[in-house]
C-alpha cells in the first residue's frame, strides 16, 4: 500500500522502483529518465545511488541560494 509523502496532498502518483537487474548487472533510473550503469552488485549499485541522490540534494541546496 502507498502513502502519501510529506507535501503530497492530491491522489499518489503511479511509483515503480529505481533499479533493475538486466542481464547480470544493475542499474537505476533517475527523475530525468536517465539509466546509470551498470554496476556488477547490487550493493555496488546502491551505493552509486545513494551517493547520486546526495549530489541532487547538495546540488539542489547550491541553486537554491
Amino acid at each position: 500500500m502507498q502513502h502519501h509523502r510529506y507535501g503530497e496532498e492530491k491522489s499518489i502518483p503511479f511509483r515503480t522502483e529505481r533499479y533493475f537487474c538486466s542481464n547480470g548487472v544493475w542499474y537505476f533510473d533517475t527523475r530525468g529518465g536517465h539509466q546509470k550503469g551498470p554496476y556488477i552488485s547490487k550493493q555496488e549499485m546502491q551505493a552509486e545511488l545513494m551517493q547520486f541522490i546526495q549530489e541532487q540534494i547538495t546540488q539542489n541546496k547550491t541553486l537554491k541560494r
